[in-house]
């Protein structure tokens, strides 16, 4: 993936907020369910177009992406 690859991108802000390792856990915790929470994302997915979260929600509408933001945080948290 290429650095401007929108999972950069919401890592790069969850970073920012500083929630990596919360974050981290989180994905950790649910990754049974990570198709599950992707339909979730495609549900709230028209509720949230035009607003600041329609970013994160379309990324995250991909089941995928789930494990893939998951092991992205981890390597950010490893390499600190």
């Amino acid at each position: 993936m290429e650095p401007s690859h929108p999972l950069h991108q919401l890592a790069d802000q969850i970073e920012r907020a500083g929630l990596s390792a919360p974050v981290a856990m989180v994905l950790h915790i649910v990754a049974p369910f990570d198709v599950v929470c992707s339909q979730g994302a495609q549900a709230l997915a028209p509720f949230a177009r035009g607003t600041r979260w329609a970013s994160a929600i379309e990324t995250l509408a991909l089941p995928a992406h789930w494990p893939a933001l998951r092991d992205l945080l981890w390597a950010r948290l490893r390499a600190r």
